[in-house]
């Protein structure tokens, strides 16, 4: 979400849109702001992971994942970011929508750190139980049996525990608004 104006001023400029559409600002405390976002995230949309290349540059990938409490769950059979997480857990992920109006923006980035699961991990078994819906329909999409049996003896987990989050719901009256790490 950077735009050239600094994070106040990005707050400004939402006031200044939403009192220009008539929609009412909903100010949120940290606990209001940790289960709005919470709620954002268990809908069903994917995601920008961005990993770090051994050269420092971003590597993205577009995933699906989904969600416990404030943290991004992720299955994968492979992919360079593999070898970018073992190197570091540095991530940045985005998500977020716009119909191309002010009034449709919302969005979420988060910046954190990542953990890698294989079989036999307890995380691992956890994380593919919370992601049984999208593993059923991915192994409808796979075929033949051959490819997802491959899929599934390299399948890794990743959890993604946030350090930094910067949440926008312009169309529910939420401004720019900033979660660290306490």
């Amino acid at each position: 979400m950077d735009t050239g104006l600094t994070f106040e001023e990005q707050r400004e400029q939402g006031r200044w849109n939403l009192k220009r559409l008539g929609i009412a600002e909903r100010e949120l405390d940290r606990r209001g702001l940790e289960d709005e976002i919470a709620r954002f995230l268990k809908k069903k949309q994917c995601l920008s992971l961005a990993t770090v290349n051994a050269d420092g540059s971003p590597h993205q990938t577009i995933l699906d994942y989904v969600s416990d409490g404030l943290e991004i769950i992720i299955a994968s059979a492979g992919g360079h970011k593999f070898e970018n997480l073992a190197r570091s857990p540095r991530v940045s992920v985005a998500i977020g929508y716009t119909d191309g109006t002010v009034e449709s923006e919302y969005g979420l980035t988060i910046d954190g750190a990542a953990q890698v699961y294989s079989a036999p991990h307890p995380k691992f078994l956890a994380g593919m139980l919370k992601m049984k819906s999208f593993l059923e329909e991915w192994s409808r999409a796979v075929q033949p049996m051959e490819n997802i049996i491959k899929r599934a003896i390299t399948a890794r987990v990743i959890r993604i525990k946030p350090g930094r989050m910067l949440y926008m719901n312009l169309p529910d009256g939420i401004i720019l608004s900033r979660w660290d790490k306490a």
